[in-house]
């Protein structure tokens, strides 16, 4: 009983993990319904997994539950995938690797839901498993934050957040940079002293922060759009990112 109740808590925990990563998901624009959709095969999973655990002797149940499983572990990769940070020269990655996981989880769950012997499909589920398996174990060294950006011969150096708009993970460097995935322009620099002397206080900016490490002691806080200074070491940080006219407003201002 014991022994045949370990598949089913493993594909729990599996579930588990891919909801966070849907959860997570829901926060940005261009993973929302991507991450709405991965939600329904996981609670039939989740559902699945706990009937197979009361009545393991219902062979169906268990098939069931690791196919939408399958089904669902492909839609947090393209989830994931989509929205960590990578540099801009290997942004192209992810048009291989987020089909590539997505994919195999289609294969993986018709081995599932079909047990009899099919050496193609075999075939495939074996190939592209290892295809993800390999750009899960690339993605430490691929989308490690180094500190800086590439800008021809110089390392400007950068700080990580996700997009305001897109909400992808970026290494946004010092200075006026685009987003890697959504083409999001901002100007970000610090110290920012005699910057933000000359800041116009009347000007329009979005009532929104990002969260990223300081640049200067590595404490993470929330800066806001404009001008900001860290609460722990006082350094001082410019952030604007482009609004279109007339969608988002002061409250109280009058439309011209």
């Amino acid at each position: 009983m014991m022994t045949g109740m370990v598949p089913s808590v493993l594909g729990i925990v599996l579930i588990a993990l891919c909801v966070i990563v849907f959860v997570v998901g829901l926060r940005a624009a261009r993973t929302r319904k991507l991450s709405m959709i991965g939600l329904v095969p996981a609670g039939c999973s989740l559902g699945a997994f706990a009937w197979s655990i009361y009545s393991p002797e219902v062979e169906m149940a268990t098939r069931f539950a690791a196919g939408s499983a399958a089904v669902a572990a492909g839609l947090a990769h393209g989830v994931w995938f989509s929205l960590v940070a990578l540099p801009a020269k290997r942004v192209w990655l992810r048009m291989v690797a987020v089909p590539l996981g997505m994919w195999f989880g289609t294969f993986a769950s018709l081995w599932f839901l079909f047990p009899y012997e099919n050496p193609g499909l075999k075939l495939f589920v074996v190939v592209l498993g290892s295809l993800t398996l390999t750009a899960w174990m690339m993605l430490p060294f691929v989308a490690r934050d180094r500190g800086f950006v590439e800008s021809g011969t110089r390392h400007v150096p950068s700080v990580r957040f996700a997009c305001p708009r897109c909400g992808t993970r970026v290494d946004w460097g010092q200075g006026i940079a685009a987003c890697t995935d959504c083409g999001l322009f901002l100007h970000i620099f610090w110290p920012a002293d005699e910057l933000q002397k000359r800041t116009d206080p009347e000007a329009l900016l979005p009532e929104r922060s990002v969260r990223f490490a300081c640049p200067s002691c590595g404490t993470a806080s929330d800066w806001n759009c404009g001008d900001s200074a860290c609460a722990q070491c006082g350094l001082k940080l410019t952030l604007h990112w482009n609004v279109h006219k007339g969608s988002e407003r002061r409250p109280g201002s009058a439309k011209k």
